[in-house]
């Protein structure tokens, strides 16, 4: 019984050596770790990057580095800000120097500019990216068209009565030449809208350029209008007319009339006449290929209330008599 109180004694005494020698090493660890971050020393360290004073009448024509390494002297606590997160820092356009169509500059020309930026005792040593090429162009302005993208489908019997309205239709881009150049159109966002049986007037924001070209575009959305109606079915029954026809040559055609049917919508079915509307069959089509038995209708013109039109029959037979 004494033996095993004697040994618990013994236990306890040498676990609490343990924790005396153990916070003796974590001290002793952390007072020689503050001593060396105390120390002036160098270290590089990335940061982000930011061009400022860009020549007039200059515009990026494409994205330089976002970053560049940068050799710096300070004491250790501090180095280890900058190691931990990248800081940012500009860099001077001011004196770009510029070869034939290319555009550099030396960073290590900026030393002092450099260090007016960062607070402290940081110095900035040098910088690891000696020279930085920039692509610099001029500025201008360009017309585009707006190019819709939609998805529509309109209730049985429901159709547009004419094209839609983009309002604007074009748009203005204003930023690097190079840029801007390169655009033919912009989009607009895709819309879906089915069911349709009510005219459409909707707004619509466009697909605009990445912020990192820097363009500045007239308009960020479009308004879209569409007069929708429902549409019925008509038909006409007219004669064969047949152009470019010598005048001694006749010309029996079978059948004589032919059925013109079409659609319109009902809010303008009543304008509707054999005048809204010209099919033609045409004989140089026979003058082309005199082997042929048969000449296809051409409409010549159609109302903008009609939608869509056909001719029945699709073809005619002829017979010419000299």
């Amino acid at each position: 019984m004494k033996t095993n109180l004697k040994n618990s004694k013994i236990s306890i005494i040498n676990k609490g050596k343990a924790k005396v020698f153990m916070f003796i090493l974590v001290l002793t660890s952390i007072l020689w770790l503050l001593i060396e971050l105390s120390k002036i020393s160098i270290s590089t360290a990335t940061f982000a990057v930011k061009y400022e004073n860009i020549p007039s009448g200059k515009l990026m024509q494409s994205k330089p580095p976002s970053e560049i390494k940068i050799a710096l002297k300070a004491p250790g606590f501090l180095l280890l800000k900058f190691k931990l997160k990248n800081q940012k820092i500009n860099l001077n356009l001011k004196n770009v120097i510029k070869t034939d169509s290319n555009y550099y500059l030396l960073p290590n020309q900026q030393i002092t500019y450099l260090n007016a930026q960062l607070r402290g005792e940081i110095e900035v040593v040098s910088v690891l990216n000696d020279t930085i090429f920039v692509e610099l162009g001029s500025s201008k302005s360009k017309k585009v068209a707006v190019k819709p993208s939609l998805d529509l489908k309109f209730k049985l019997g429901y159709n547009l009565i004419n094209t839609l309205k983009i309002d604007p239709d074009s748009v203005v881009i204003t930023g690097s030449q190079k840029f801007v150049d390169s655009l033919k159109e912009i989009e607009t966002t895709s819309i879906k809208l089915y069911d349709i049986y009510k005219n459409i007037n909707v707004d619509v924001a466009l697909k605009l350029p990445s912020k990192k070209y820097n363009l500045i575009v007239s308009a960020d959305k479009v308004n879209i209008i569409g007069e929708v109606d429902k549409f019925t079915e008509g038909r006409f029954a007219v004669p064969v007319l047949i152009i470019n026809k010598p005048i001694d040559i006749k010309i029996n055609t079978f059948p004589k009339e032919i059925e013109v049917i079409y659609q319109a919508g009902l809010s303008n079915f009543n304008k509707i006449t054999e005048n809204s509307f010209s099919v033609v069959y045409d004989y140089e089509e026979y003058k082309m290929d005199t082997l042929r038995k048969y000449l296809t209708p051409i409409i010549q013109h159609k109302s903008e209330f009609i939608s869509s039109i056909r001719v029945y029959p699709s073809q005619i037979e002829f017979l010419i008599q000299e």
